[in-house]
């Protein structure tokens, strides 16, 4: 693994897409994500122009474009064009969100669909160095969400689930985005209120009720609550995306926008669901 790790650290401009393309499934592969070579799959497309277009990686519900160089403005931004389209297409197709990695080896972008536009979530650009290699482990970790059986420790919760990790970032975007789309509807604004009241009493006028701290309190409460159940072995939701239809649900209510995730198969996992935390 750390010889494929070091050929995608170091852009070389003689090597193809088809290369790096290659070195990233096997990575994925190699490193502890729980994954088997069936869970990674090419994925053609039909565009409304007729041409066949293939996603180059796929794997539960992240979608994995690879090109050669990411430095030159254009050729990224036409790549994130790209990357949208096939988001957006299979969010159609499942259902289910989809989240888009777009990367040449060395950098690695995490997007997350917003009004049928690539919004960026977390980067990381990587170095030539052993801890280079664990922190891409841990950063693609926290976007594929397949491993399981993690102690739930302070140094774990922290390294997957702290304010830098890809997770956080990923899951902070996606509920900000629902509170933005459904802050209007009675049922949520009644609890925005109710939140703001509880503090006020608790902290003074020196709290400060905005949207932001609404949706970093949520956020953080669900997680501590999917963890202790981690912890005390408390059987969960049995849908693997448990961080959104927990935190939608108690966010939300039953707010059509995002309670239907409960009912809907899912593929794709959650770093802050129960079934990858143990006691």
């Amino acid at each position: 693994m750390l010889d494929t790790f070091r050929r995608l650290a170091v852009r070389n401009p003689k090597r193809t897409e088809a290369e790096i393309q290659a070195d990233v499934r096997q990575f994925i592969l190699s490193a502890p994500f729980e994954l088997e070579p069936t869970d990674l799959v090419d994925v053609s497309l039909e565009s409304p122009l007729g041409d066949r277009r293939r996603i180059d990686v796929e794997t539960g519900s992240t979608v994995i474009e690879v090109k050669r160089d990411l430095r030159k403005e254009k050729y990224k931004k036409e790549a994130q064009e790209q990357l949208a389209g096939y988001v957006e297409t299979r969010m159609n197709q499942t259902g289910l969100r989809y989240v888009g990695i777009l990367t040449d080896g060395a950098e690695w972008n995490c997007y997350d669909l917003v009004d049928g536009r690539l919004s960026l979530v977390s980067d990381l650009i990587l170095e030539e160095t052993e801890e280079a290699e664990d922190k891409l482990i841990v950063w693609l970790e926290g976007v594929l969400a397949t491993t399981h059986d993690i102690a739930p420790n302070a140094h774990n919760i922290e390294e997957r689930l702290g304010a830098e990790s890809s997770a956080y970032k990923l899951d902070r975007a996606t509920l900000a985005n629902l509170y933005r789309k459904n802050k209007k509807n009675p049922t949520i604004a009644v609890k925005r209120k109710l939140w703001t009241q509880l503090l006020l009493s608790a902290l003074g006028t020196q709290f400060k009720g905005d949207d932001d701290l609404f949706i970093d309190h949520t956020l953080l409460v669900n997680t501590a609550e999917i963890i202790a159940h981690a912890m005390l072995s408390l059987q969960g939701p049995s849908c693997p995306m448990a961080r959104m239809s927990a935190i939608s649900t108690s966010m939300f209510g039953n707010c059509p926008s995002r309670s239907t995730i409960q009912k809907t198969p899912c593929t794709h996992a959650s770093p802050i669901s129960e079934q990858r935390w143990r006691s």
